[in-house]
């Protein structure tokens, strides 16, 4: 056998594969736009029916605009969840550089025993805390508010966040900040000027991983929220299952849209979440 043909046979098992792959990944996709597209009596059919007889886009319309021109509650939750992701996204980057930088640039007493809290700290899941982070907010008088949500959300998004930062700020040269020191600029300078912008892609990173766990959190934001104008995207993609019957076309149609924004951020920064998750977390 020959090397060209050898190499060929290689290149059709590996396109081969992956069109497998491909597949596999994407029929559940595909499974989710159909579903939306289906009327009721087409989704409950038996023998299931894979392509819709009677297509519609009117199921997508109305799960966020009604018979009569106006926004349904899916507009409410669409902007609570953009609200509580943007800005515990935006305020885990903030701490988390910061607290990276720091931990990575500066010697002080406890600095080795901060560390490794912050490993441990991403040990604990958050859900086996719902009944002592339930209390806390109450006592707060922080339930029911898209406030009290955020601060958990970023009291358990920092510790990974933070790691990031930390193993991205160990692994940059100090040189690059002394140079610049030596030509007059503060540390605070130094680290604004040269080092954040050199640490793009971590802090791309850092939000994009904040960004997907929070918007598609559930335990926390059912536990918390109460109020109908205060809910989320995913209590809301709960509440199509009721006693009496599953809303299944309403619900992929809902889950096609929230999932637009996710599908946009990795599009645009794909390149730079693989490149951070393999270069910031190895430390």
């Amino acid at each position: 056998m020959s090397k060209s043909f050898k190499k060929i046979l290689i290149l059709t098992e590996v396109h081969l594969v992956s069109v497998i792959i491909l597949i596999v990944v994407l029929f559940p996709v595909a499974w989710l736009f159909l579903t939306a597209i289906k009327p009721m009596a087409e989704v409950q059919q038996l023998p299931i029916r894979w392509l819709p007889q009677n297509p519609t886009f009117e199921i997508i319309k109305n799960t966020w605009i009604d018979k009569r021109g106006y926004t349904t509650e899916w507009v409410t939750y669409f902007i609570n969840s953009m609200i509580v992701t943007g800005v515990t996204t935006l305020t885990t980057i903030c701490l988390a550089t910061l607290a990276g930088y720091g931990l990575a640039r500066f010697s002080f007493s406890g600095r080795f025993y901060i560390v490794i809290l912050i490993l441990v700290a991403q040990l604990i899941w958050g859900p086996v805390l719902l009944i002592p982070v339930y209390t806390i907010v109450t006592h707060l008088g922080l339930y029911n508010t898209l406030l009290g949500l955020i601060l958990v959300y970023i009291t358990f998004s920092l510790p990974f966040a933070t790691w990031l930062s930390y193993g991205n700020f160990s692994n940059m040269p100090v040189e690059l900040e002394e140079a610049a020191l030596l030509d007059g600029c503060s540390q605070m300078s130094a680290f604004l000027r040269i080092t954040l912008p050199l640490s793009k892609i971590n802090v791309v990173t850092v939000g994009l991983i904040t960004f997907l766990i929070i918007w598609s959190e559930y335990p926390f934001a059912s536990v918390l929220l109460e109020s109908p104008s205060k809910l989320t995207v995913s209590i809301g993609l709960a509440n199509f299952i009721t006693a009496f019957n599953i809303y299944w076309n309403e619900m992929a149609a809902a889950s096609i849209i929230v999932a637009l924004p996710l599908l946009v951020l990795l599009l645009v920064a794909q390149k730079y979440f693989i490149k951070g998750m393999l270069a910031g977390a190895i430390k």
